[in-house]
């Protein structure tokens, strides 16, 4: 039987993301559908085949023979599709860059120094993301990343950026009241905590050789940026990332109240981007122009 028709490519989409995570849950999380859309396209796709494409357990889903052939397919047509479509778009379209970054970045650094970039390369759009989410370059349509964590991404160029320092940071009224006491003795000063970073107070506590008492009460944020708006708002104190947070620090936004104790931590902050992708001119662009700035200082002032 020879296909007259194609397939639509949303079902194609839906079938990669499916069978590479053998999940229709987390391949509707990463398209941005309900599971239930993503079975119902899957069923389409084989109506059109006439096969199976995986077989269903209780809780588990396998490709099926004719589903691992044609997988192989499917990944490199929409390949190829991509990777054409790039092509075209580098040679006749206006050049774009979509970079994804913490709101904190965003706001408090890139976007201040932003207009030098559009300054130099008033030929490239940029736009950035700030979404919380994680991010798949491989997959989604992003060209570049900033992001905090320990340098091994798989599959993809992470180059490292800054190395960090922790320490804790309050507002300067708070800060010289804490200044009287160790860091032991918190009394009624509230902690506030990092959820993607849970353990952080425990690891400064350890690696500044500290003990660190218990505060009146814990409050947990899901974003560096909610984290330093919190303790800048005085609701208690919390853990700076220096030198990111050496602005606040300058403008006596925030404060330290033991200087003294800051630590390097394990992790450092990186410049993700796809192998392919380090000579485009866009992404040469930007990363020399964060690697100028950070050189400089300028982007901490």
């Amino acid at each position: 039987m020879k296909f007259r028709r194609l397939p639509p490519l949303h079902t194609l989409e839906a079938f990669e993301a499916s069978a590479r995570r053998l999940s229709f849950k987390l391949a509707a999380e990463e398209l941005h559908l309900t599971p239930s859309a993503i079975s119902h396209q899957i069923k389409a796709l084989e109506a059109f085949l006439g096969f199976e494409l995986f077989r269903r357990g209780n809780r588990s889903l396998e490709l099926s023979d004719g589903g691992k052939a044609y997988l192989a397919v499917v990944r490199d047509t929409l390949q190829r599709l991509r990777d054409g479509s790039h092509r075209v778009v580098q040679r006749h379209a206006r050049a774009s860059l979509k970079v994804s970054m913490g709101p904190f970045i965003a706001s408090e650094l890139i976007l201040p120094a932003l207009p030098s970039f559009q300054e130099a390369h008033p030929d490239i759009d940029v736009r950035i993301d700030t979404n919380l989410r994680p991010v798949d370059l491989l997959h989604e349509d992003l060209d570049l990343a900033l992001r905090f964590g320990d340098g091994h991404w798989p599959q993809l160029t992470a180059e490292h950026l800054l190395t960090m320092w922790a320490l804790p940071v309050c507002t300067p009224a708070l800060a010289r009241e804490l200044r009287k006491r160790s860091p032991a003795d918190l009394g009624e000063i509230s902690l506030i905590h990092s959820s993607p970073m849970a353990e952080g107070w425990a690891m400064w506590s350890q690696a500044a050789g500290v003990t660190l008492g218990k505060g009146k009460r814990d409050i947990w944020l899901d974003s560096y940026l909610a984290i330093l708006r919190a303790a800048e708002q005085g609701l208690g104190l919390a853990l700076g990332l220096m030198p990111m947070v050496d602005p606040l620090l300058k403008r006596r936004r925030l404060a330290a109240p033991w200087p003294q104790l800051k630590i390097e931590v394990p992790q450092g902050y990186y410049l993700l981007h796809r192998a392919r992708d380090a000579d485009r001119p866009e992404v040469a662009a930007f990363r020399d122009w964060l690697k100028s700035l950070l050189a400089s200082g300028s982007l901490f002032k």
